[in-house]
């Protein structure tokens, strides 16, 4: 097979056209998965393969009109529709039909919800696809051609007749083992050679299938587990090897589910090994198999290919997890763990959503600070809650009994350039409000969660806040809801970023969400990484800004300069290079006995500390990319123990209080 330009067996044929197109991220794409997979099983039938040809995958956001000028008398165009290419999908469908008027347009996709009502909208969709598409694709190719079957008898699809809209009654997804992988069929090697100038990044499946049911997820296919042969996961691992594939998506819905995943998570490292690539190794990690995605994460690890361990809650309100019919770790169960891969050396991060339905201000930012009491300390990040199509949160009936409010905001690509305006908007529909929590409510949880990441999950005050709630001098909420407060209230450069941050939420119908100051380079960034960047540029103004507060609770004035030094010392700065520094107080062995779930009180010992960058920096746009954006979630904005050296002068005892 001659991938993306498949030729067909006979010399008549009809050209099919796929376009599932996303963002370029710092000039990299991922290759189009989802229509590989169609085009690689729609070629295992002979009568397919005898009428149709693959010309072509539209699979970048290039012009619209570069798009429509590739298609050569297209008989069907498929669209894979995302939240993130829904729009120019439309826009572009639109225009090849008004082109083509004969043209056959197919939607199917994450973004194209079972019921039909896509068609009622856009009348030049002439099929949708709803759920997994490989056989349905296939038999909707051979029900057109006249060859098997009629599309009245292919299940999980919709389409007009006699002027009314025909979903047809949609099937359990089916056994995906004999599907073959567009990877070794050759589907895109076209795309790769081809290139346009592009760093290719990749997603694998190993299996399909999700147990919960998270009312905001759209995993749409199914809750039964059905796994793909490891004989093709494992070639398709060495083909990305071969292939120079720098970053992998594994699209499983909970990996470390299953002992394999450990034996795939091998075969990927011995990948790495052997070729080079692939050098990072992205996963949805599952949350109740502790000990085998350990092993995992602590493989991966030891050869950088993770971000480190996701401990995601989405949320700690019971109401709102009974609401969304999930269940956590318990809390116990979470600071055991973190535990764990804290003494390993191994980052861990915890996400939540905000505006989940029965979340309140007070539960949600309580919540917040319970995470950091279980010592959540390296990396913590919220996101909005998304209302997804195919989601059971997107029911009208569930709307409405939670009294969900949904606003329509552009779409805001983060870590992209901003004035690279696309021809066409995409949108995203943001939970703006229930009957639990207000819109000031979501404002003012948006404030209080900003000033969390960028002042403790960043690292900015974090020792300070630390050792005033280890000593019973102030609990974490107190600590920060008084530091934002105590920002607002101010005239300074803090004060400033922040109200620009609440006049953007406010403004909800904008959606610019988002942060940009060229001088952290030419894109976007989340609010707290931004406001992270200008406190790490001006570092002595700002944190001079908010010394009166931290001076009001009242901490000795020799060991509140030393929490401050070392505070200073401990965060990555663009600027720094090897650092030796004496201290009369051993905080850092105080602050890693903390962050291994114990408690010492803090001796006051003589002791030098010495800071040796891993990797020093020119400027603070290379810092702002490898630190702030590529290194979050690895806790990259303080300095890791293996930087750090300390001594204690002869005759110092650091048992002594």
């Amino acid at each position: 097979m001659n991938g993306g330009g498949i030729a067909a067996e006979a010399r008549e044929v009809k050209n099919i056209y796929f376009v599932q197109v996303g963002f370029s991220f710092d000039g990299s794409v991922y290759l189009p998965y989802a229509a590989g997979t169609l085009i690689a099983n729609a070629l295992r039938y002979p009568e397919i393969r005898a009428e149709y040809a693959f010309p072509d995958i539209i699979y970048y956001r290039e012009r619209l009109a570069d798009a429509i000028a590739k298609l050569r008398d297209p008989y069907l165009v498929a669209f894979s529709a995302s939240v993130w290419n829904m729009e120019y999908n439309k826009t572009l469908a639109r225009m090849v039909k008004e082109q083509y008027p004969d043209c056959v347009i197919v939607f199917g996709g994450h973004s194209v919800r079972t019921g039909g009502e896509l068609l009622e909208q856009e009348p030049y969709i002439d099929y949708l696809l709803c759920g997994e598409g490989e056989e349905i694709f296939a038999r909707l190719l051979l029900a057109l051609s006249e060859r098997r079957g009629a599309v009245e008898q292919i299940p999980s699809i919709a389409y007009r007749r006699g002027g009314a809209v025909i979903q047809n009654p949609v099937a359990e997804p089916g056994d995906p083992s004999g599907y073959p992988s567009p990877y070794l069929t050759g589907v895109f090697d076209k795309i790769m050679r081809e290139n346009h100038g592009k760093e290719f990044l990749a997603v694998v499946e190993t299996n399909r299938g999700c147990p919960y049911r998270c009312a905001y997820c759209d995993w749409v296919n199914g809750k039964k587990m059905r796994f793909f042969p490891m004989e093709r996961v494992l070639a398709e691992i060495e083909w990305l090897g071969v292939n120079k594939i720098g970053y992998v998506f594994c699209g499983d819905s909970n990996f470390g589910m299953f002992e394999r995943d450990y034996e795939i998570t091998l075969a990927v490292i011995a990948a790495k090994k052997k070729y080079g690539y692939p050098e990072a190794f992205r996963v949805c990690y599952e949350k109740n198999s502790a000990d085998r995605v350990f092993r995992i994460c602590k493989a991966l690890n030891e050869v950088g290919m993770d971000k480190g361990a996701t401990m995601a809650y989405q949320t700690l309100s019971d109401e709102a997890l009974r609401n969304i019919g999930r269940k956590n770790l318990t809390i116990e169960h979470f600071s055991a763990l973190l535990k764990r891969y804290n003494e390993a050396e191994i980052p861990a991060y915890s996400e939540l959503i905000l505006g989940l339905p029965g979340e309140t201000l007070e539960s949600f930012c309580a919540g917040l600070c319970r995470l950091l009491e279980s010592g959540q300390h390296n990396s913590l990040s919220v996101y909005n809650c998304e209302m997804l199509p195919n989601a059971e949160m997107a029911d009208p009936e569930y709307i409405k009994k939670y009294g969900i409010n949904v606003i329509k905001v552009e779409f805001n690509h983060i870590h992209s350039a901003p004035e690279e305006k696309d021809e066409v908007q995409e949108y995203s529909y943001i939970v703006r409000s229930t009957a639990s929590m207000s819109e000031d409510d979501w404002t003012a949880a948006s404030l209080f969660s900003v000033c969390l990441q960028t002042f403790h999950s960043l690292g900015v005050l974090r020792y300070f806040a630390m050792y005033l709630y280890k000593e019973g001098l102030c609990t974490y909420y107190d600590f920060y809801n008084g530091l934002l407060n105590y920002i607002i209230s101010g005239s300074g450069k803090l004060s400033r970023l922040w109200a620009d941050f609440r006049r953007k939420y406010d403004d909800s119908f904008s959606g610019d969400w988002t942060f940009h100051n060229m001088k952290f380079g030419n894109i976007t960034w989340f609010f707290e990484e931004g406001a992270f960047l200008e406190i790490i540029s001006d570092y002595e103004n700002c944190i001079a800004e908010l010394l009166p507060y931290l001076a009001g609770f009242g901490i000795a004035g020799p060991l509140f300069e030393e929490i401050r030094r070392y505070s200073a010392l401990m965060l990555r700065k663009p600027v720094d290079r090897v650092t030796r520094t004496v201290f009369s107080y051993d905080l850092h062995a105080y602050f890693n006995r903390i962050l291994l779930g114990e408690y010492e009180p803090l001796s006051k010992v003589e002791n030098v500390l010495t800071v040796t960058p891993d990797t020093y920096f020119d400027d603070i746009e290379e810092y702002a990319k490898a630190v702030v954006w590529f290194g979050r979630r690895k806790g990259r904005t303080v300095y890791h123990e293996k930087e750090i050296r300390q001594e204690y002068p002869a005759g110092a005892n650091p048992e002594e209080s």
